[in-house]
Formats: C-alpha cells, structure tokens, sequence
C-alpha cells in the first residue's frame, strides 16, 4: 500500500529557504506555501497572501488540509531590525506567535527556522542547545522571543541555523553574493574575527523533512558540522567554484561600520540532530562543494 505523501505548507516560499526546500521535497511531499512576493516557482503555485492577515492565512492552511508547517518568513536583515525594532517584533515574534497558536488549534505541527544570534559569542566552543542564550541585537531578540513562543507547544520543533543557497528572486545571499561579486573581479573585505556553522538549504530542507518523519520536536541545532570564518568561507568557496578574477582580503568586523552589534562566535554543535537522525552533516568544506554543484545546475535549467 503506498504510503500518503507528507503535506507541507511553507510561509515565505518564494525566499531562499521556502525555495531550496521546494527544490529538494517537491517529488516526496505535497508542498503548498504562501508568500507577499508574487513570482514564478517552476512546478508550484502559491497563495499571495501576508502573515498579517492571519484569517486568510488559517484559511489557506485549512483548504490544504496540511501536515506540517515550516514558518520561514522573517524579517532577517540584522541592521534592518536594528535600525526598525517595532516592524521586527511584529514579524519575528507576533507573527510566529500567532502562527503557533493556530498550528495548535488546527493539530498541525509546526517547524520554525531561527538563528545562531540567539548567543554572545564569549564561549569559544560549539553551542550546544542547552547553554546559555544572551542576544546583543534587536534581531537575535526577536527571533528568540519567536522559539518561546513555538516550545510552548511540545510537539512542535525549531531549527535554530544560518543558511545559504540559492535565490529566485533577484536578490544575493551571502553564498551567491561572495561568488558573484568575485566573478565580477570585486575585492571582497571579508571578517577574520566571525565564525559561524553554515549549511546549505538544500541540506536543511532535507533535515527538516527527516525530521517531521521521525516526529521530531523541541530544540535542535541544524547547521553544518564544524565552524569556519566568514574569510575562510570566502576562500574556500573562491577555490571551489574556480574563480580566478577578483580578491578576497583580511578584515575586522569593527571596521565595517555596522549598526548592530553581531556575536563573533556563532559556532554551533549539530551532534543532537545528527544522533537523533543517525545522520551525518556537511562540513562548511562539503557544503561549499554542494553548492557549487547546485549552481552549476540551476545555472543549465535557466538556459
């Protein structure tokens, strides 16, 4: 007997996560979403909706009659939030707040996305889920704010992660922006003093739905396995990709002027997630490789 598909619904599909899990799940799940941003997603139709009109949302969910909801919508940009701290409690916590709620009320379970910014960075070893959490910005703040409020529900489950990938909308991530911008023979001034555990969505897509399968819930790290400097990424990704134009150079992250303060050590342990889905995680190393390779096809389909 076939066994039913998992039916996911995805808010902020047209962002660079909602999109690298589409990619990934779209032929061993049934994927809806929504999403403010109206463009064409090869294979997939989404609703227009915002997440501030939550009864067309909870409508939405209903008529797909759904599994799982992955909330991906965030407002991300940390000197955006910074600079605007009103409009990132209202998306980054209200929302998800309210998003919870109506995943409890309808028995649906619920997947949030949050962030390494959630600690100060004066540990010098992997974050497990269990020290200590201090945010220094309106954004780590905000996001944890949005954890409490999904934990509050024990069946749900929240990936706290710092993703890279590709974009469908006409927008750079961090992965795509160093490429292109070296490809473009830019001279990157890229940290020294930030480390960070990156993963691919792609990879992330994939443990989210092991995860689902599984029944996961509560709080897990799903980042990559080790840490590296934003310098070192840039680097490693310059040598991956072939790149020959363009130069990478040494720089401090108090030099760059920025309005919020960032945590320096973002380094997270994934060993949790990995034990509980006897799976093993991609290095920052590996990761870069992958995307190479997803760039290379992406790149082939458009053409």
């Amino acid at each position: 007997m076939m066994q039913r598909k998992m039916r996911i619904y995805i808010t902020g599909i047209a962002g660079m996560l909602g999109y690298g899990i589409v990619q990934e799940l779209k032929e061993k799940t049934v994927i809806f979403g929504n999403d403010i941003v109206d463009i064409v997603i090869p294979g997939l139709s989404y609703t227009t909706v915002s997440l501030f009109d939550m009864p067309a949302v909870e409508q939405d969910i209903l008529e797909k009659r759904i599994d799982i909801l992955v909330h991906t919508a965030a407002m991300v940009s940390v000197d955006g939030c910074e600079e605007n701290p009103e409009a990132a409690e209202k998306i980054n916590t209200c929302v998800t707040a309210e998003l919870s709620e109506l995943c409890k009320k309808h028995r649906i379970k619920m997947v949030y996305i949050s962030t390494d910014a959630v600690f100060d960075g004066e540990d010098s070893r992997l974050y497990t889920e269990e020290d200590k959490v201090n945010p220094l910005n309106v954004y780590g703040r905000t996001k944890l704010n949005g954890e409490a409020a999904v934990l509050k529900y024990p069946e749900n489950l929240v990936f706290r992660t710092n993703i890279y990938g590709i974009n469908i909308q006409k927008k750079l991530g961090f992965g795509e922006w160093v490429s292109h911008s070296l490809i473009e023979g830019k001279t990157l001034h890229m940290f020294t003093d930030i480390d960070f555990s990156p993963i691919l969505v792609n990879e992330l897509a994939e443990l989210i739905y092991q995860a689902c399968r599984k029944d996961l819930s509560g709080l897990y790290h799903a980042c990559g396995t080790g840490c590296i400097t934003k310098y070192d990424f840039g680097v490693k990704l310059k040598e991956v990709f072939h790149i020959k134009s363009g130069e990478i150079c040494r720089s401090a992250s108090e030099e760059a002027g920025l309005k919020a303060k960032r945590s320096k050590h973002r380094g997270m342990s994934n060993r949790k997630l990995a034990d509980a889905l006897h799976m093993e995680i991609s290095t920052p190393e590996e990761s870069i490789k992958k995307f190479c390779y997803l760039c290379g096809r992406e790149e082939a389909a458009w053409k």
